[in-house]
């Protein structure tokens, strides 16, 4: 039995459970700092008047206005892509069960707990940002999906990986270990 192999699919499966939660981190934060940006600009944009001879404000409501439709409606759709990110990685765990060896199980649970702790880390760290009273933290908070799933990060990503844990190390069914 090839354990070097097996031991690829429970790595790649943590990493990538850490990289949606750090994406989900950066959408977050990065979607509230670009309508924060737009909340300020959109507005003078408009009231721009004439220059020379081209009337700005037609052309700012041909242009910028779908634009900042476009990212006032982030606040829903990261949220969205976030759950479906999740659902992908669990996807993942179906598409490459491949009956990892049974010492690797031990293996596995050190990495989520080593998951759990980060995202542990990156919800309180959201946290402090949230709770704020400045205009940033009001702007975190309308993100509801996505707050949601951040301040619950350690809970949801518990769950997710002990189902993915089963489903990785259930196997195919067609070759069985005996020790």
């Amino acid at each position: 039995m090839n354990k070097k192999a097996n031991i690829i699919i429970p790595v790649i499966f943590v990493g990538l459970l850490f990289v949606v939660l750090f994406m989900g981190f950066i959408m977050l934060v990065g979607s509230t700092v670009i309508n924060y940006v737009f909340d300020i600009a959109v507005p003078e944009l408009e009231t721009l008047g004439m220059i020379d001879s081209t009337n700005m404000t037609d052309v700012a409501s041909y242009t910028i206005t779908p634009v900042n439709t476009m990212v006032q409606s982030l606040t829903w759709l990261t949220g969205v892509l976030y759950v479906m990110m999740l659902v992908a990685t669990v996807g993942f765990a179906f598409i490459f069960r491949s009956t990892p060896s049974r010492w690797l199980i031990g293996f596995y649970f050190l990495l989520v707990i080593v998951l759990i702790m980060g995202s542990i880390f990156i919800s309180n760290m959201y946290e402090e940002f949230a709770t704020g009273t400045d205009d940033l933290a009001t702007r975190l908070r309308e993100h509801t999906i996505l707050s949601f799933m951040i301040l619950d990060a350690p809970m949801i990503f518990t769950i997710i990986a002990f189902l993915t844990g089963i489903i990785l190390f259930s196997g195919s069914g067609s070759s069985e270990e005996f020790v």
